[in-house]
């Protein structure tokens, strides 16, 4: 997975790394028995975009829960206009449409973070999530979450997407330096299908919570995995760059950052840089 601007755009992506593990995630999603209550998943070897195609279904009715995921995006789309590559078979690549969901669209972001580091601390790993919606591996990016919110002729809803590097194996070349896999973290090929069971099942919980169990509960525990905090980073403004001390994440999502001056700036929209 790889979430960069269009003309940064030049991985070959034609087929797996050779040495990847043999992981049939479509084998999995068909004989799965069962998925978080009222939830339905679908599986296509290759899509557009499985935002693009959760959209679709959610116009043509989809209830909540409605999750399309795939082997490889022809067009898979990141934050703030940026592709998001991946060669076939390496990475878990979902949408899940969210109708139901009472949580303001921050919390509903933090939550898909939170339920990913749920997932991979299950599997002995140590994420922490790099403000607003990216999860690292040992200072390096492996998974981000895309929110997008639909609205029209009906009730508004949300379409969350999440790219997450599963199964690289030799060829690191395949990834730009500041990201990484979890089969390079852990030492071992991960199969895909368990992992998407896994993070399901964490999706359906947390996105289900009111308002007041993320003010009550979860933001802390958002905050204790909140990468660089009270520590020095650059961030990006657009075309300039600042620097200065993470104090924390307001609970509407605000960067809360200390300046060498002293003063303290709430930063909504910009990129924490690795």
């Amino acid at each position: 997975m790889s979430d960069r601007p269009q003309a940064d755009a030049s991985l070959a992506l034609d087929s797996p790394p050779s040495s990847a593990v043999v992981d049939d995630l479509g084998a999995y999603c068909a004989t799965r028995s069962s998925w978080p209550a009222g939830w339905s998943v679908h599986y296509a070897p290759e899509v557009d975009s499985t935002q693009n195609a959760v959209r679709a279904a959610a116009a043509e009715g989809a209830p909540h829960g409605t999750v399309w995921t795939a082997d490889f995006q022809r067009a898979g789309r990141g934050r703030r206009g940026r592709t998001w590559e991946a060669p076939p078979g390496t990475s878990l690549l979902l949408s899940v449409l969210l109708r139901d969901t009472r949580l303001a669209p921050f919390a509903q972001t933090a939550m898909c973070t939170l339920a990913l580091c749920h997932v991979l601390e299950s599997r002995g790993l140590a994420p922490r999530i790099k403000w607003p919606n990216d999860v690292l591996l040992a200072d390096r990016k492996v998974a981000g979450v895309l929110t997008e919110r639909v609205s029209g002729a009906g009730p508004a809803y949300q379409v969350v997407g999440i790219g997450l590097n599963v199964n690289y194996g030799a060829r690191q070349d395949l990834l730009p330096h500041i990201a990484t896999s979890l089969d390079w973290q852990a030492g071992r090929p991960i199969p895909r299908g368990p992992l998407l069971a896994d993070l399901l099942g964490e999706l359906a919980h947390l996105t289900s919570e009111p308002p007041s169990a993320w003010e009550a509960r979860y933001y802390g525990e958002w905050l204790r995995r909140l990468w660089r905090r009270r520590q020095t980073v650059r961030l990006a403004l657009g075309d300039e760059t600042q620097e200065g001390l993470v104090e924390g994440v307001a609970l509407d999502g605000a960067l809360l950052l200390r300046l060498p001056t002293g003063e303290l700036h709430r930063i909504t929209v910009g990129e924490v840089l690795l």
